[in-house]
């Protein structure tokens, strides 16, 4: 039987060794303040581009925010270009976008090729992510 104190040994030693892990690995993205130039760039590159249309008091954007976070490790990701858009200060951009806050927007081979509103769950996110891929 393991007593309490060689419990807390091995967890503590699980732990350190679980966040010095972590530390070493980069991540497979960043998201990016979208300016115009860079995301058009991007997007005529043909390579994999997700906007995402945040505003900093929106719930639904946090929660977004919060499972693309949660992704960002992941290598498969590592290709693709991320760009946010400020809703409250880049109103132009949503304009031309057309699109409300809370939203995902998918690029692929220079075109849109999918886009997600309100949606917080994982796969509602990841889905718009794969169709980048």
């Amino acid at each position: 039987m393991t007593s309490r104190r060689q419990f807390l040994a091995k967890f503590s030693a699980a732990m350190i060794g679980a966040a010095c892990l972590g530390a070493a690995s980069a991540e497979a993205f960043e998201l990016q303040p979208y300016r115009d130039s860079a995301v058009k760039a991007a997007i005529a590159s043909g390579k994999p581009v997700v906007v995402h249309v945040y505003a900093s008091w929106c719930l639904q954007c946090h929660l977004q925010a919060s499972i693309l976070d949660s992704l960002k490790n992941d290598p498969k990701y590592q290709g693709v270009s991320f760009f946010r858009v400020d809703y409250d200060e880049q109103k132009d951009v949503v304009k031309k976008l057309d699109c409300p806050r809370s939203t995902l927007i998918a690029f692929r081979g220079g075109k849109e090729v999918s886009r997600m509103s309100w949606g917080v769950t994982e796969g509602s996110v990841t889905d718009v992510l794969k169709a980048a891929l």
